[in-house]
């Protein structure tokens, strides 16, 4: 009867000492993904940061009006404000009219 209950507790520690065992080194893998994932979020985060930085730099108008001046030998003027259009609809609407009112001098000059 002794042995009996030894031979169950022995069993049941070394089941539970391969679960734990089993737990532990599926724990320590996902912490290794973790961290690898954890390194190439930081390098692009890294990346984008460096890459705003060069759009900010290339789009800025000093720059653009420079390398226009450098490279190109086309002369290239200011938009008026009242030309850019902020959505698809408003330059729909505006093209609407500009040809409505064309068709229209079209027919008045016709008579």
């Amino acid at each position: 009867m002794f042995n009996k209950k030894i031979f169950i507790s022995l069993i049941t520690f070394s089941i539970l000492m391969t679960f734990t065992s089993i737990i532990k080194t599926k724990t320590r893998m996902i912490e290794k993904n973790v961290s690898i994932f954890e390194k190439k979020i930081a390098n692009l985060q890294n990346n984008l940061y460096e890459a705003e930085l060069d759009y900010y730099y290339l789009s800025s108008p000093q720059n653009i009006s420079r390398n226009i001046l450098e490279y190109s030998d086309e002369e290239y003027s200011s938009v008026d404000y009242s030309k850019i259009y902020f959505s698809l609809d408003q330059f729909l609407n505006e093209q609407k009219k500009t040809t409505k009112s064309f068709i229209n001098e079209k027919k008045i000059k016709e008579k």
